[in-house]
């Protein structure tokens, strides 16, 4: 899976100095547009195209231990499935000793702008997505 290494900020935490549960899908989306990144999909392509947009359609997170200020963590990101129009990303965030903090999915959908209808995940996409697909577990 694609490593995203990155710390939790003061900023992202709540009043009893947690995590700020909504802070965990920031990390997740951070680590998507840097995976996107690496298989030659940066985020202006992706937001770059007037005839289609790549709107998140699902998300969903489970936390599995606590993270604070200054913990240092690796989010890991990696393509689930590629449907005909959707395409399924899913996350481990690990602490720096490899303890498991949270787990995550998305799912993204290719949407027409003129239709606003799904319509089929570009090949070119396809392909360089297709680099970043994991072994389901």
């Amino acid at each position: 899976m694609f490593q995203y290494h990155t710390q939790i900020f003061l900023h992202q935490t709540d009043a009893a100095g947690r995590l700020f549960f909504a802070c965990q899908f920031y990390l997740m989306y951070e680590a998507m547009e840097k995976l996107a990144e690496s298989v030659g999909l940066p985020i202006h392509v992706l937001l770059g195209q007037p005839a289609m947009t790549f709107p998140l359609v699902h998300a969903e997170s489970d936390y599995q231990a606590m993270l604070v200020a200054g913990d240092r963590i690796i989010v890991e990101a990696g393509v689930e499935k590629i449907g005909n129009t959707s395409v399924t990303i899913v996350y481990r965030i690990l602490k720096a000793d490899g303890t498991l903090a949270g787990t995550g999915r998305t799912v993204s959908v290719c949407v027409d702008t003129r239709t606003q209808t799904k319509m089929p995940v570009p090949p070119e996409w396809r392909e360089k997505l297709s680099r970043a697909l994991v072994a389901p577990k």
